[in-house]
């Protein structure tokens, strides 16, 4: 046998296996920075651009992504415009997604195929809040339950699966003030095993072919 047939095969022996795995645990990233060097984002809304602000909505879309209310009275979304103090910071110099009452809403990814996404949060120091990731699944990939102090933080994750679905809200159904800005949606930076594994086998391919003088 070749040596290139060989080296395909062993390359293959190899890389076959790896095609299959899949992210033992979500990646989690608590900066900006380091979000941004592992993600090619795709997209980013900001909600400088949705209309009306400071008004109750019960859902918009904006890009491609629908926002929508999920409390159990008045579920409604509201775009917060700049200049508010009781964010957690003191005073916000851009539009925040939140609610009017409890923060309760979901942000719909179905139309993408975005498997990283990451934000900024508002905290006000009152309580906790959660954000459910979902995928395929009818149950949350994965939950965050986040009680930093009051302020501006960013949050980022990115599952070996298509993001379908973020739900935020305040733990008890309380009105603690948070919110939601800045959210980047992109995928990972680094090719997945089995992309590699293609890639491999065809330069092994376009190899052997010219050494037997077919190409």
């Amino acid at each position: 046998m070749g040596q290139w047939k060989m080296a395909c095969l062993a390359m293959a022996a190899v890389l076959l296996p790896l095609s299959s795995v899949s992210l033992a645990v979500p990646s989690f990233y608590v900066d900006y920075a380091s979000f941004d060097a592992a993600v090619n984002i795709l997209q980013v809304e900001d909600f400088e651009a949705v209309v009306p602000k400071d008004t109750a909505l019960p859902s918009f879309t904006s890009n491609g992504v629908t926002y929508t209310g999920t409390q159990a009275t008045n579920p409604n979304v509201w775009v917060a415009s700049a200049g508010y103090t009781n964010f957690g910071v003191p005073v916000t110099t851009s539009s925040i997604l939140t609610s009017t009452g409890p923060e309760d809403f979901t942000v719909d990814l179905s139309a993408f195929s975005y498997t990283a996404v990451g934000f900024d949060e508002y905290l006000n120091g009152l309580g906790d809040v959660v954000v459910e990731f979902y995928g395929s699944q009818p149950t949350p990939a994965l939950t965050l339950f986040d009680g930093r102090v009051a302020g501006q933080w960013f949050f980022g994750v990115l599952l070996d699966e298509p993001i379908t679905k973020i739900h935020w809200t305040s733990v008890g159904g309380e009105r603690i003030n948070t919110g939601m800005d800045n959210l980047a949606m992109g995928v990972s930076a680094v090719p997945a095993p089995g992309a590699v594994l293609l890639g491999a086998i065809g330069t092994c391919l376009i190899g052997w072919l010219r050494r037997r003088g077919s190409l």
